[in-house]
């Protein structure tokens, strides 16, 4: 599973798995990037302190009443007027031509989104996608932040400095995961 899949993992709804999620971010960001990983670590301290019902009252506080914080790329660079939908309907098409779904999910979401760039091939497509669209909407989501001591705030503080580092330090970060992984394998005997 790539970083990009681990981000989307982490960023989407709660579940009783999301700690384990964390840490597996932690664990790749340290060689990336010292400041999100410290982040994403008060992240996880915060959840050790909470239950899974209160995280997930959080998440919805934060990502489906706070419009400043709505997790959908589109709204954050278009609004809700037309010039959205032109950009969700062309994501699905995109989305499509890879044989990728974004489920029951609208295909600006920014976990979808992430999830997509696991699966694109093209290092071009997601460059533009990451400068054009998700680092912009990331970057008006936080301004947006009401609560300071909101720990989604932190989160989304590490997603973006992962995704600044660009899609080149991300990819090397997968190849050390596949590389790790192979070898785990091998060791196992399969």
């Amino acid at each position: 599973m790539s970083l990009y899949e681990r981000l989307a993992e982490v960023i989407d709804s709660p579940g009783p798995d999301l700690p384990q999620r964390v840490d597996e971010c932690i664990a790749l960001s340290s060689s990336l990037h010292e400041e999100a990983t410290r982040l994403l670590k008060e992240f996880r301290a915060f959840l050790e302190k909470m239950p899974l019902e209160t995280m997930e009252e959080l998440y919805t506080r934060t990502f489906d009443l706070e419009a400043a914080c709505y997790p959908y790329v589109g709204y954050h660079l278009f609004g809700d007027g037309n010039h959205r939908g032109v950009f969700l309907a062309g994501l699905k098409e995109h989305y499509r031509i890879y044989d990728f779904s974004a489920g029951n999910e609208l295909p600006d979401h920014l976990a979808v989104m992430l999830r997509f760039l696991a699966r694109d091939d093209d290092s071009e497509e997601r460059d533009e996608l990451l400068s054009l669209c998700i680092l912009p909407a990331l970057r008006k989501m936080l301004q947006g932040f009401t609560d300071e001591g909101n720990p989604y705030q932190k989160l989304l503080k590490a997603i973006l400095l992962l995704l600044e580092e660009g899609d080149e330090a991300m990819n090397s970060v997968d190849r050390r995961i596949g590389q790790r992984m192979e070898t785990e394998e091998f060791c196992d005997g399969r």
